[in-house]
């Protein structure tokens, strides 16, 4: 009977044993539960927290283009005012030198309103011809320059912070080739006695 006792003892130890594990497995299950559940709510929150970062940011960019331009206008407002008062200055006098004097002031309001939006003139008569910074619009032949130098400006150019908005219209000095080849051929005519 010792031997059944013992058994018994072995198997009821077992038992405890095995109850033990069950309850520290339990726990760590429940544990790790825990934490997966948290770690779903982190991520939900940080989702939703980005989804509110790319709408807030979207509407954000939406208005700086619909009104990124808002302090140039602001700036250009009192020109667009300064011409108003010429037109109407002129309607009473008909003086043409006080109205061109008025337009040139005017002139030189917009030229620095635009000077200060880091918009730049370009006049690059003289310089070496660049085909991505001007537009060529014809050739001419110039007795001081060289050859693909810009001879003549025929409208401005304009840049923004270095880049080109609206390249400059110019007329650049033909090389020697261009004027040989746009030279025509004198004709062989018998000469009359």
């Amino acid at each position: 009977m010792k031997q059944a006792g013992s058994k018994e003892k072995k198997v009821e130890k077992e038992t405890e044993k095995q109850e033990v594990v069950e309850e520290i497995a339990d726990e760590r299950i429940a544990a790790l539960e825990q934490q997966l559940a948290e770690m779903e709510d982190r991520l939900l929150r940080a989702t939703a927290e980005f989804e509110n970062y790319k709408k807030r940011r979207q509407r954000e960019s939406a208005e700086l283009l619909r009104y990124g331009h808002e302090a140039l206008i602001r700036d250009l407002l009192p020109v667009l005012d300064s011409f108003e008062r010429a037109i109407l200055s002129s309607e009473g006098n008909r003086d043409y030198q006080v109205f061109h004097d008025g337009v040139e002031l005017i002139l030189q309001q917009m030229r620095e309103v635009l000077r200060g939006a880091g918009v730049e003139r370009v006049w690059p008569e003289g310089e070496q011809f660049d085909p991505h910074r001007h537009e060529a619009i014809g050739v001419c032949s110039h007795e001081e320059l060289e050859p693909d130098h810009i001879a003549t400006v025929v409208e401005p150019g304009y840049e923004i912070h270095g880049r080109v908005v609206r390249p400059p219209k110019v007329l650049i000095v033909r090389s020697d080739t261009e004027e040989a080849d746009s030279e025509e051929p004198e004709s062989e005519e018998p000469e009359s006695e």
